[in-house]
């Protein structure tokens, strides 16, 4: 251990002798007005008329380092209150000009106008407004110098559009609580700040500083923001209190829980930089449902964290990003409030019934303190305390009683990062979750990012471990991981990584960990060309050869993967992906006993996405994929983006799956079965045939930027049988097995959501929500797709019905 920090220590002084690029030429200055403009979008008031205006634009995409085909002009102001920025898009063909409604921070294919401010001054961070041609505002925070962009930040800030006869234009009032920033003690504040513009129809991108595609970290060749002077940083300090209703009823018995909440959050800034954020009893019933997945692996399924509280400043407690992208999550948010453990273990007595079984931890209450010093250091922390949870259960004489489910818990992670000359880092986690009557669970680590050879390559990592205390005994493990890459290169770059996660390495008390313990690693050349003649307007290769390990030195995985991939100057996209793997073994870490060794096999995809600019846009994608016994596998699927009008955004979504005759263990409910033959107890396997069949549909009606209505529906079917159970002996030997458990199985699944969510004052809202989910499982596998969507709509279900009001007060 010593020496590994000894390594990093070296590493860190080395990255240090390599300083940041010079600072960019270009200079904006802001303008201060008695008077605020009036926000109409029209930047017509005689205020607008005393700031100097910013044409000089440069062409990013489609031609890097180009003219713009239009013209720009940008103009800033500001007060006590506010920075106002005045923009107009001069347009030679309006009539071209892409309109699209939706509900905030959702991305649209429409012309739109974004500024970039990094009020720290840090060149490593940013606040990011945007606003497209209708007036639909998305905001979020760029990190890393720009690599990360993390869309959950909101803010409350206000813009007004307007289209002419010759372009559009657009007036943004960002207020200075908007933005964190120190009081400086020179006569007027310097910010980083930059300019973009983007045009539809065209796919045109036009940047005031343009960054060359090759160079990742953008922010520290932005221009400057000067002029700003006797403004003192705001403290923020904001109240959100809330009221929510529910009703759930279960059919076909009618049962129906009605529930009142109280609550609310609390966001305060302090020392200027940093902000203390809370909820009391908080209710997050306006969140999306899950999609549906059907999983046959012994491991978890992932599902993204949507709860605003956890996702606004989850960038703070990021652990291990690389620049592949693949971080080790040491805290993993929806353990809060996650589903009582026991919760399905719980059933009705003889002859008695199930009065309540609760499906999530009751949250009491959640803190965290997050922000960034002006030297570059960053730091998060997090505690929240979850209730004790009972089922509420009748016997068969009609008394009441109790089965606890899940213990009052409490989890807590800090987070701290220090930036480095050059744009590289250090940084450390801690993480600590305990229950009542259980030892705590603990893990931690330290990750860092160097940067060298005059930031052309970097080489990041970290070291991690963990110890819990749940279950049989305690356990204590560790992982690590390295990698070395080149992030600038006009065509080629290259990676190579190399990980390991110990065989009692358990952070899945707090953070999240659903892989087998194992070691290994990949490297991949990367060949892009970025502006081509012909056909295309970009394109390039790729290969990534990749292997891992058990502990006891078995090769669990091999493979090498080869793709194609462009865009053409239609702007359709293509990519391709031939995927080889070799013979490797299957063990306890995927839930067998003994070891199974895989058959080689080879797989293809294919993938073509229509222009994205059109008001209907296709993907279609297929894949196949055989191995040397008697698997065979095809995957189709499709979606579409329909825009029937600028208000209106459809998109549906078909998946099917077919697999027949592999070779595999039977599982069900994430665990392999068994069967004892002679005393000795067998992995059961089969050849399972699989049909699988995933219908969805998305929508959002936006009748006002202020009033929206969204809806999410799903129907799976899946199907499955074994044939031919055997038990596993050796790698790949078998012996016959009685038989006495089906673990055939044919899924229904039906999900609806539906969301009307209105923004009576800007920060304020009120939703109103409807869910219904339906599950059934006949067991049946000859049961046709057609019969299962029909009787999926005559299956048990749960309708939830939830009305809340939230209410913004800045004080």
């Amino acid at each position: 251990m010593r020496t590994i920090a000894f390594r990093i220590f070296i590493l860190l002084i080395l990255a240090a002798q390599f300083s940041a690029a010079g600072l960019p030429q270009k200079v904006v200055r802001a303008t201060r007005t008695d008077a605020p403009p009036v926000l109409d979008g029209a930047v017509t008031d005689p205020q607008w008329q005393s700031a100097s205006g910013i044409l000089d634009f440069t062409q990013a995409e489609p031609v890097e380092d180009g003219r713009p085909t239009e013209l720009t002009s940008v103009r800033i102001l500001y007060d006590d209150r506010a920075i106002y920025v005045g923009v107009i898009c001069y347009d030679a063909h309006p009539e071209g000009i892409v309109r699209q409604l939706s509900r905030r921070d959702r991305s649209t294919e429409a012309d739109r106008f974004t500024i970039m401010i990094d009020s720290y001054f840090d060149r490593k961070s940013a606040f990011v407004f945007i606003t497209n041609v209708s007036g639909v505002q998305s905001d979020g925070i760029l990190s890393q110098e720009g690599k990360v962009y993390d869309p959950t930040w909101d803010a409350v800030w206000e813009v007004k559009t307007r289209i002419y006869a010759d372009g559009w234009s657009a007036e943004f009032a960002i207020p200075f609580n908007a933005l964190r920033f120190s009081e400086d003690a020179r006569s007027e504040y310097i910010w980083g700040v930059n300019f973009r513009r983007f045009i539809s129809r065209k796919q045109e991108v036009d940047d005031w500083v343009m960054v060359p595609r090759t160079d990742p970290y953008e922010i520290p060749r932005w221009g400057t923001l000067q002029g700003i002077q006797g403004v003192r940083p705001p403290l923020n300090l904001v109240l959100l209190p809330y009221v929510s209703a529910s009703s759930t009823i279960e059919s076909p018995s009618s049962r129906t829980t009605n529930r009142f909440r109280l609550g609310g959050d609390v966001k305060y800034g302090l020392e200027r930089n940093f902000t203390f954020d809370a909820t009391i009893n908080p209710d997050f019933g306006q969140v999306e449902v899950d999609q549906s997945v059907l999983n046959l692996t012994v491991f978890e399924t992932l599902y993204p964290e949507k709860r605003p509280f956890f996702v606004e400043g989850a960038q703070f407690f990021t652990f291990g990003s690389s620049y592949d992208d693949t971080p080790l999550p040491l805290l993993f948010s929806r353990r809060i409030g996650k589903r009582p453990a026991l919760g399905s273990s719980v059933s009705a007595p003889v002859g008695g019934t199930v009065v309540d079984n609760p499906s999530q931890s009751t949250i009491l209450g959640a803190a965290k303190f997050s922000g960034r010093s002006s030297s570059g250091f960053s730091i998060g922390a997090l505690s929240a305390l979850t209730d004790e949870e009972r089922a509420t259960l009748l016997d068969s004489a009609g008394r009441e009683y109790t089965q606890r489910t899940e213990p009052r818990s409490s989890y807590n992670v800090l987070r701290m990062r220090q930036e480095l000359d050059g744009g590289s880092w250090l940084g450390g986690i801690a993480t600590f979750a305990g229950k009542e009557s259980s030892r705590p669970a603990i893990s931690g680590g330290i990750d860092w990012n160097i940067h060298f050879a005059e930031g052309t390559h970097s080489l990041d990592g970290y070291l991690a471990g963990a110890k819990s205390g749940y279950g049989d005994g305690e356990q204590n493990g560790g992982a690590g991981r390295l990698l070395l890459s080149r992030i600038a290169g006009s065509r080629w770059s290259y990676l190579a990584s190399y990980d390991f996660y110990g065989r009692n390495f358990n952070i899945n008390d707090m953070g999240f960990f659903a892989r087998p313990h194992d070691h290994g690693g990949y490297t991949q050349l990367l060949y892009r060309m970025l502006m081509p003649e012909g056909v295309f307007l970009q394109y390039g290769w790729s290969v990534v050869p990749g292997a891992r390990w058990n502990w006891d030195g078995i090769l669990t995985s091999a493979q090498i993967e080869a793709s194609l991939f462009g865009t053409f100057t239609n702007f359709w996209k293509a990519d391709l992906t031939v995927d080889f793997r070799f013979p490797a073994c299957d063990d306890r870490e995927r839930g067998i006993i003994g070891t199974y060794r895989r058959p080689s096999a080879i797989g293809g995809t294919m993938q073509v996405v229509t222009d994205q600019r059109r008001d209907v846009v296709l993907t279609l994608s297929g894949s196949s994929e055989a191995d040397q016994k008697r698997k065979r596998q095809f995957l189709a699927s499709s979606s579409l983006t329909l825009k029937p009008t600028a208000w209106i955004e459809l998109a549906p979504s078909a998946l099917y799956l077919r697999v027949r005759g592999e070779e595999t263990a039977a599982i069900r409910e994430g665990s392999v079965g068994t069967v004892n033959v002679g005393g000795m107890l067998y992995s059961l396997f089969g050849d399972r045939d699989l049909d699988e069949l995933d219908l969805n549909l998305r929508g959002i009606l936006t009748f006002t930027r202020t009033l929206t209505l969204q809806f999410y529906t799903q129907m799976l079917i899946a199907r499955g049988r074994y044939q031919n159970y055997r038990g596993l002996v050796g790698r790949s030997d078998f012996v016959s097995v009685p038989m006495l458990v089906d673990y055939n199985f044919n899924q229904a699944i039906f999900n609806a959501n539906v969301l009307l969510r209105w923004e009576f004052v800007p920060g304020s809202a009120l939703y109103l929500v409807w869910t219904q989910s339906r599950f059934g499982d006949s067991g049946v596998y000859g049961t046709q797709f057609g019969n299962r969507v029909h009787e999926a709509f005559a299956l048990p279900h749960e309708d939830v019905l939830f009305l809340k009001a939230s209410h913004w007060l800045p004080l």
